[in-house]
C-alpha cells in the first residue's frame, strides 16, 4: 500500500484541497482529528499523559483538560516533545491500521512525523501570504498581527515545498480542479514504475549505454544503477529511459525461448567458466553462429542475428570478470513467483 500525506501552512487551504480529494472517492486520514479523538478514547494514552503531565490533565469521568495541556506544552520545547513523543506513534500507528493510503498533517516536517512514515509521494498545498493572512482572520476572527504571528510560527512555506513533491497552489486563480487530476495521474504513474522497478532483477542493460549495470537504489522517479566493470560509475536511470533486466530476456529458438540465464550457463559450461575464447568482437558471422549452435542447438537462426550472439557473449564476459556465475541465481524468477503466489494463496 502507498502512503502519501499532504501537507500546509496554516490558512493554505489545504482541508479544502482534502475535501475536493474526499469527492473522488479518496479518503483522507486526519492527523489533527486523530489526535484529538485518541486524547479522548485511548486509554493507554491517557494514562502515558497523565504519568507525564499530572493525573489532573483528566478529570474524573475522563474528560481531557485542554487548557491545562496546553500550559504544560507552553512551559518548555522539552515538553512539547514528551507529549508529542506520546501522541504521535498512537496517531502513526492509527492511520496504519485505518487502511487509509492519504493521510493529512499541517505539521508534517515540523513535528518529525514523516520520519515516524515512510511515505512514498508528499503533496504541498501552497497560496500567496497575504491570502493566507485574510483566510486565517476570517475564519478565525483574529486581527492580522496575531494571523501573521500564527504563520511565522510554522515552517517557511518555501521549506515545506522544497521537501515535497508536488505542489497544488491554492490562491483562488489557478484551477485546483487540473491540478489535482495532474497530481493524481503523476502519481499513479510513478507506483506503476516503481512497481516495475521492484520487479527488476540486479543487473540491467540500459539502451544507448555500454556495458551492464548493478541496481543500486531505487528512488521515487529513478534507479541509482552503478557501472559492472572497475570503475563502478553510479548515475541515475529514468523511466524515460529503455531499461531492461537480463531476468526479462530469453532467446529464440526453433519451439519455445530459452531465459537467458540458461544459454549463459552453457556457455559457462563450455568455458569452463572462464572468459570466451572466441573473439566475438572479430568473429565472422558463420563463426559466431557456430559457435551459439554448440551451446544452444535449437536456436532460430532466422530470428538470432548476429548481433544478438555479440550481446550475449559480451555479457558473459562482464558478468564472469565481476563474479557473477551462478547465472540461475541471479536471473531465474520462476521459484520466487511460484512462492508469491503461494503466499497470497494463503
Amino acid at each position: 500500500m502507498k502512503h502519501i500525506a499532504i501537507t500546509g501552512g496554516i490558512g493554505s487551504g489545504k482541508s479544502f484541497v482534502c475535501q475536493r480529494l474526499k469527492k473522488r472517492g479518496i479518503r483522507v486520514y486526519d492527523c489533527d482529528e486523530a489526535a484529538k479523538r485518541l486524547m479522548r478514547q485511548s486509554e493507554s494514552l491517557k494514562t502515558a499523559l497523565r504519568e507525564l503531565v499530572g493525573d489532573k490533565v483528566y478529570t474524573a469521568d475522563g474528560r481531557l483538560q485542554k487548557r491545562l495541556l496546553a500550559a504544560f506544552l507552553l512551559t518548555s520545547e522539552a515538553n512539547k516533545q514528551a507529549v508529542n513523543n506520546i501522541v504521535h506513534p498512537a496517531v502513526a500507528q492509527d492511520f496504519l491500521d485505518s487502511g487509509m493510503e492519504w493521510l493529512e498533517s499541517a505539521i508534517l516536517f515540523e513535528s518529525g512525523f514523516d520520519a515516524r512514515l515512510k511515505f512514498d509521494h508528499v503533496v504541498c498545498v501552497t497560496a500567496p501570504l497575504e491570502l493566507r493572512v485574510e483566510r486565517v482572520m476570517q475564519r478565525d476572527g483574529i486581527p492580522r498581527e496575531k494571523a501573521l504571528e500564527w504563520i511565522r510560527c510554522q515552517m517557511p512555506q518555501e521549506e515545506v515545498l522544497r521537501r515535497s513533491d508536488f505542489e497544488i497552489v491554492n490562491d483562488g486563480v489557478s484551477d485546483l480542479e487540473e491540478q489535482i487530476d495532474e497530481i493524481l495521474k503523476n502519481i499513479q504513474q510513478l507506483n506503476k514504475q516503481q512497481l516495475n522497478y521492484k520487479k527488476m532483477e540486479t543487473i540491467l542493460s540500459i539502451a544507448g549505454k555500454p556495458g551492464l549495470f548493478r541496481l543500486v537504489s531505487q528512488g521515487k522517479a529513478n534507479l541509482i544503477v552503478e557501472t559492472l566493470d572497475e570503475a563502478k560509475k553510479r548515475m541515475p536511470a529514468f523511466g524515460t529511459e529503455r531499461i531492461t533486466s537480463l531476468g526479462d530476456i530469453a532467446m529464440f529458438t526453433d519451439s519455445e525461448d530459452i531465459p537467458l540465464w540458461k544459454v549463459l550457463r552453457s556457455v559457462g559450461e563450455k568455458e569452463q567458466l572462464k572468459a570466451c575464447s572466441l573473439n566475438f568482437k572479430k568473429a565472422s558471422s558463420k563463426e559466431l553462429h557456430t559457435y551459439l549452435g554448440e551451446v544452444l542447438p535449437d536456436y532460430d537462426r532466422d530470428r538470432v542475428h548476429d548481433s544478438d550472439i555479440r550481446k550475449l557473449l559480451q555479457w558473459y564476459d562482464i558478468l564472469v570478470k565481476n563474479g557473477y556465475t551462478d547465472f540461475k541465481e541471479l536471473f531465474d524468477r520462476e521459484e520466487e513467483e511460484e512462492n508469491e503466489e503461494n503466499s497470497d494463496a494463503e
